[in-house]
């Protein structure tokens, strides 16, 4: 079952008929399965981040259709769009985006506050989210008290919190270091694989990008090829640098 469809996805940043006018987008198509975990990979200026935002509601496509769970979200209104996404949408960033004067666990349920929901198993839902990403402990400071892979992992509970169709993560190691960005993306295979959660993630990391299932390849703004992983994680890891080494795309080594 695909979970979320791309048809003809373009973004023209400028105004369609504009002399300057850009091309961010021409033209994307793609499918994601229910489940799968997914990259999107490309040089920078690529249109990873635009196409990113585009999916999830935060940007608009100048033309082209969006579909998630059989709804065109491209029809949405603005504030039909943002009930849709807090629903339904699960959203990390590379800048955490913690409240500073709430603890680690008052920012984890803020979205449940947000969407007034008052159903009686929300610490339970803390409990389990907290512990599987071992910050359970430090569920009472601030982010400010704690290291920026924990801030990270508090964000993946914010996002799952609500238990979305769909999670979207936007360089979600950019601001970790290696060990911290390794057990991020752990955490995260964990969570797809044993809860089936479908996650769309766009990173410049290629040893993040072997943690996934698919890796989709951007290039001005086209798809230029997708691969699966059928193989080790190592080998997969090489085939990525290997595909990021064709059409210019930045290359991370372990």
């Amino acid at each position: 079952m695909y979970l979320l469809q791309a048809e003809n996805v373009t973004k023209v940043y400028g105004g369609r008929f504009e002399v300057n006018s850009n091309n961010a987008l021409n033209g994307i198509s793609l499918d994601i399965e229910e489940g799968e975990f997914t990259a999107i990979m490309g040089p920078s200026g690529s249109g990873k981040t635009t196409l990113l935002n585009i999916l999830s509601g935060i940007d608009e496509a100048t033309r082209g259709k969006i579909k998630i769970m059989e709804k065109d979200i491209t029809k949405f209104t603005r504030d039909e769009m943002a009930i849709f996404r807090r629903e339904n949408l699960g959203i990390i960033s590379q800048d955490f985006n913690l409240l500073d004067d709430l603890t680690l666990e008052e920012n984890a349920i803020l979205p449940l506050f947000i969407k007034d929901d008052k159903s009686q198993n929300i610490e339970d839902r803390v409990r389990e989210l907290f512990k599987f990403f071992n910050i359970w402990d430090e569920r009472n400071k601030y982010p400010y008290n704690v290291s920026g892979g924990q801030q990270q992992r508090t964000a993946a509970c914010r996002a799952l919190i609500t238990n979305p169709k769909i999670v979207m993560a936007d360089e979600p190691t950019g601001n970790l270091d290696s060990k911290a960005a390794t057990k991020f993306m752990k955490y995260m295979q964990m969570i797809n694989e044993n809860k089936n959660t479908t996650i769309v993630m766009v990173t410049h990391d290629s040893y993040a990008a072997s943690f996934c299932k698919k890796v989709i390849f951007i290039k001005d703004g086209r798809i230029y090829t997708e691969i699966y992983r059928k193989e080790s994680k190592r080998d997969f890891f090489n085939r990525i640098l290997d595909c990021l080494a064709v059409i210019g795309g930045e290359i991370n080594e372990v």
